[in-house]
């Protein structure tokens, strides 16, 4: 009952501009079972975005297309409005018979959903009506976080003269976090920060107002502790979440009165932009010095999911994320490759870092149980299984992988997938067809595990596999999973790209040219018929993770950066 304020705020800034954005946020958390059963039972726009939260992504695109071909013209605005809520069309699918074309609000939706702002805020020109001016407001708001107009004014980072305290804190400014999202970001944040306590740093954790009840996570607590991480949350309602630029200054408010109440002398801002902009609004109000970390490049990332890099989005998400870099005193990086991008947007390359994704030293010396993962997925002691965990996204290339499996067509040979995501749907189908055409390989994909398990089914794979796709955002960062599979011993095949290079480097792995199944497979081949090479290569990837890759190290080397930014004036 205490977030119902918020939920209220939030529930009613979706409504005010599209109500289906209320009806997707509220259909993805609920349980798996509920959302398959809605994407059976219903039909309309619902049925399209039941289909879409369950993961079954090319079946709401088919019943997109099929709805729209029967459907009137208030029906139609109302399917394509869904369908933008969902965030993966721009547009009705290619051949569909569309009884109109969308029009006002929904036009506007499908435009933003594209990444053209401009043309969203032109398809409203005229349209008259309560929720177009709720939208049009909107929309304002999102120009202004987008284009960074916040950041009008301020200058580039000089020494900051700080006076002499007993204490000192850093606080990190962050998307979202554990336990309710989990993926390699907030698995990042909460193995940094849980190592920096342990080193005597007193570190927080801020996350936006009115996260997570706005990812629709109702009941959440507004503080969270995790193995000694503190995670704060400002989950008070008001009209301040209404609109993207409201939303930014009371994020920056937040971050103000969170550093002042825990003695931050350093504000640590992860990707994204809103983040680094609510960061070094903070920052110049209490005259700290920001760091500003990124984790990944938001404008490659949309666009390696079909984003135009001619589109708004994309051209001022770049700008915005560059103007966070060279503001902030520091810039942290995950690989060479994203410090040589860096560089090149304009920032001095002696205030660009690199702290690669790294394991909490505990992974090294407790124990998992991969065993019990087996058996339960009936996999027999002789069998020597290949796989990964991740989220299903396109470009982690799992596909390549199966019909690598396929191709060694092996009765010895499991194929382990463990993990959720968009292509869930198409490789469960295709490992399917494999099946009934009487490939001896066997595929199981065992959808999202619990995060306290992913180590034991790590920990169930005899070759770790990464055969990400070649985009522009894996050209340049790299995963978190391979290093997890590197502290338990495990070898790694890898696709040819420079950030996986790096962390497989040395003799520590094995690399393949991406989108090639045929060479995937020869190379798992020769690790499958060879245990022995298969120990010599884990036995160096531990290696490599005990001296250069745990969170205490990093703990370190965030020190210096620290150090370096805490400069006290003459």
């Amino acid at each position: 009952m205490a977030n119902l304020p918020v939920a209220a705020c939030v529930a009613r800034a979706h409504l005010t501009r599209n109500p289906w954005q209320a009806v997707w946020v509220g259909t993805r958390v609920l349980p798996a079972g509920v959302r398959r059963e809605l994407s059976r039972r219903t039909r309309g726009p619902l049925s399209v975005i039941a289909a879409a939260a369950s993961g079954q992504r090319e079946l709401a695109r088919r019943r997109l297309a099929d709805e729209l071909r029967s459907a009137g013209p208030r029906r139609a605005q109302h399917l394509l409005a869904a369908a933008a809520a969902t965030g993966q069309w721009s547009a009705s699918p290619t051949g569909t018979a569309q009884p109109e074309p969308a029009r006002g609000s929904a036009a506007a939706f499908l435009a933003h959903a594209a990444g053209d702002v401009g043309a969203a805020q032109r398809a409203l020109d005229g349209v008259r009506n309560p929720l177009a001016r709720a939208h049009r407001r909107w929309l304002e708001g999102e120009r202004s976080v987008l284009t960074g107009a916040a950041l009008d004014g301020l200058g580039r980072p000089t020494a900051v003269a700080q006076t002499a305290s007993s204490r000192s804190a850093v606080l990190h400014v962050v998307t979202n976090s554990l336990p309710e999202v989990q993926a390699g970001y907030t698995v990042r944040t909460q193995g940094l920060v849980a190592a920096q306590r342990a080193a005597g740093v007193d570190a927080h954790v801020c996350t936006p107002p009115g996260f997570p009840v706005a990812q629709g996570h109702v009941g959440a607590p507004g503080h969270v502790t995790l193995e000694g991480v503190s995670y704060h949350r400002d989950l008070r309602g008001g009209r301040r979440l209404d609109l993207p630029d409201r939303h930014l200054e009371a994020y920056a408010a937040t971050v103000v009165s969170l550093a002042r109440a825990v003695g931050a002398d350093v504000l640590h801002a992860h990707s994204k932009h809103v983040n680094g902009q609510a960061a070094l609004l903070a920052g110049e109000r209490l005259g700290v010095p920001v760091v500003y970390e990124a984790r990944g490049f938001l404008e490659d990332t949309w666009r390696s999911r079909g984003g135009d890099v001619a589109s708004d989005f994309y051209r001022w998400t770049r700008a915005t994320e560059t103007r966070c870099m060279i503001l902030a005193a520091a810039v942290v990086v995950l690989s060479e490759t994203m410090r040589d991008d860096v560089v090149a947007r304009g920032v001095d390359r002696s205030r660009v870092h690199v702290i690669g994704n790294c394991v909490p030293d505990t992974h090294l010396t407790d124990p998992v149980d991969g065993g019990s993962v087996r058996t339960a997925l009936d996999i027999r002691p002789g069998d020597v299984v290949v796989g990964t965990v991740t989220t299903l996204n396109a470009y982690e290339g799992i596909d390549v992988l199966v019909e690598a499996g396929a191709l060694l067509d092996d009765a010895r040979l499991v194929v382990l997938v463990v993990g959720d995501g968009a292509a869930r749907d198409r490789l469960v189908r295709r490992a399917a067809e494999l099946r009934r055409s009487g490939t001896r390989t066997r595929f199981v994909l065992t959808g999202r595990v619990p995060h306290a398990r992913t180590r034991d089914h790590h920990a169930a794979i005899d070759v770790f596999c990464v055969p990400r796709r070649a985009t522009p955002v894996t050209a340049m960062v790299p995963p978190l999973k391979p290093v997890e599979a590197m502290a338990l011993g495990r070898p790694v095949v890898v696709t040819d790209l420079p950030p996986l290079c790096e962390v497989v480097d040395h003799d520590r792995g094995v690399v393949v040219p991406p989108d090639d199944a045929a060479l995937l497979a020869q190379a798992l081949r020769a690790l499958v018929d060879d245990p022995d090479r298969r120990a010599r290569l884990g036995a160096r990837a531990r290696d490599h993770v005990a001296t250069e890759r745990t969170w205490s190290a990093a703990a370190t080397a965030y020190g210096r950066v620290y150090e370096q930014v805490r400069t006290v004036a003459a």
